[in-house]
C-alpha cells in the first residue's frame, strides 16, 4: 500500500505543474509530491515534498482531498495558495525539472495517475477561478 501526497499550488488562476525525469518513465508531467512517510499525514507530506522539490515554503493551506489510488493506498491532494512572487526552483539537477503555471484545462493529463486526473477534472477549477 502506497500513500501519496500531491501539492496543488494555485497562483493567480493557474496551478503549478512540473515536468521531470523519472528513471522508469523518462520525462513526465505531474504535481510536486511524493510518498507519505510513517507518522506523517497527507497535508504535512505534501508541504514537505513541495519544499524539497521546489523550495516553496509558507503557502496558505486551502483544502485537502483524498482519493484511493491505483497503488492500493490513498492520494492526498493538498491545495495551497501562493503569493504573486512565489516561484519554484529546480532543487535536484538529476530530476531535470521544468516548472509551469497552467490553467486547469491546459494541463496535459496523459502522465497523471487516474486519481490525479479525477481530481483535476472534478475539483481543481473551483480553486483557480479568479474573481471578476
Amino acid at each position: 500500500m502506497k500513500h501519496l501526497a500531491m501539492a496543488v499550488v494555485v497562483k493567480q488562476g493557474k496551478v503549478l505543474v512540473q515536468k521531470r525525469y523519472r528513471a522508469n518513465k523518462g520525462m513526465v508531467t505531474e504535481f510536486p509530491g511524493g510518498r507519505v512517510e510513517l507518522e506523517e499525514n497527507g497535508t504535512d507530506a505534501a508541504i514537505r515534498e513541495l519544499a524539497e522539490e521546489t523550495g516553496l515554503r509558507g503557502l496558505a493551506h486551502t483544502a485537502t482531498f483524498t482519493k484511493e489510488n491505483e497503488l492500493g493506498g490513498r492520494t492526498y491532494f493538498v491545495v495551497l495558495r501562493a503569493g504573486e512572487g512565489a516561484e519554484p526552483k529546480a532543487i535536484d539537477a538529476e530530476r531535470q525539472q521544468e516548472f509551469s503555471w497552467l490553467t486547469p484545462d491546459s494541463i496535459p493529463q496523459d502522465d497523471f495517475y487516474v486519481a490525479d486526473r479525477e481530481f483535476i477534472q472534478q475539483h481543481l477549477q473551483k480553486y483557480t477561478l479568479t474573481p471578476a
